[in-house]
């Protein structure tokens, strides 16, 4: 029986809206399980890139942290934008205004993005700061690490901005430096000797940052995804499943538990003493 009753974002029909089930239906188990990926895009991308629960729960909060996150997800776009771009580079494909329609579109959106993801998550990251120290409600259980983590964004943020401010107005440098990644330490054409010290700094801090999320709970932006899927979610009917595997194979061990109330002597299973009448004691 499913006992939980929460909208399970992958049902198909308007059973999501409700919390409904497949189980609902008379003999499910006779029928194919259909399930909706429209339904979970649906969900899925308003509470990923403008944490809609955030905003409902908690909307003082979500004014600081829907910067912050969305000038990640901006800066992640923009990563993507100029490993796109030194591939078109190493095409022979130049990215430049007037070069062409896709090299223009690169060049552009790159300039969007990344500008506007620095100048979000600087100002994010900074309000969120600012909250942790201010509200007796998150300064109470803020360690340092949380502290650490908002103030070694922040750098990131603030470099890249200072480095976009100063030098690199169109991201050519930071996509000379892809480039010259994929390339094992090729220059493109008229970078020669284009670094600067908040670029350089900058790639330091973001080189850094890439590494230094997985090791921490900021990898939440991406375990999200498992959690809601595979915890959430999951649905799956156990018979025939790899959970029923295990679950058989668990009934099968002896257990040699101190508690008398359990009965586990080490010779009897757990199915055994599952079983079993329960035996009441005076």
């Amino acid at each position: 029986m499913r006992w939980e009753l929460y909208p399970v974002q992958h049902e198909a029909g308007k059973r999501a809206e409700y919390g409904g089930s497949y189980m609902e239906e008379v003999n499910w188990w006779e029928k194919k399980k259909k399930s909706s990926l429209y339904n979970e895009i649906r969900y899925m991308v308003p509470e990923i890139l403008f944490l809609r629960g955030l905003k409902k729960e908690n909307p003082r909060l979500w004014n600081l942290s829907f910067p912050f996150h969305f000038g990640f997800y901006l800066i992640m776009g923009t990563l993507g934008l100029l490993i796109l771009g030194a591939l078109c580079l190493v095409l022979g494909l130049p990215v430049a205004p007037g070069q062409g329609l896709l090299g223009s579109l690169i060049y552009y959106l790159t300039i969007l993005s990344g500008f506007l993801g620095l100048s979000l998550g600087t100002v994010g990251t900074a309000a969120l700061f600012r909250r942790r120290l201010r509200d007796p409600e998150l300064r109470n259980y803020s360690s340092f690490f949380d502290y650490w983590n908002l103030a070694f964004i922040f750098a990131f943020f603030l470099v890249g901005l200072l480095a976009w401010l100063f030098h690199d107005h169109a991201f050519d440098g930071a996509r000379a430096y892809v480039y010259s990644l994929l390339t094992f330490g090729g220059i493109p054409a008229g970078m020669a000797g284009n670094r600067t010290f908040w670029g350089s700094l900058s790639i330091v801090l973001g080189s850094l940052l890439i590494a230094y999320i997985p090791l921490t709970h900021m990898s939440h932006m991406f375990m999200k995804y498992f959690l809601y899927h595979s915890v959430k979610w999951e649905d799956i009917p156990n018979t025939g499943s790899r959970i029923e595997g295990e679950v058989l194979e668990n009934l099968g061990l002896k257990p040699t538990w101190a508690a008398p109330h359990i009965g586990a002597d080490g010779k009897q299973t757990w199915a055994q003493i599952a079983a079993s009448a329960p035996k009441e004691k005076k």
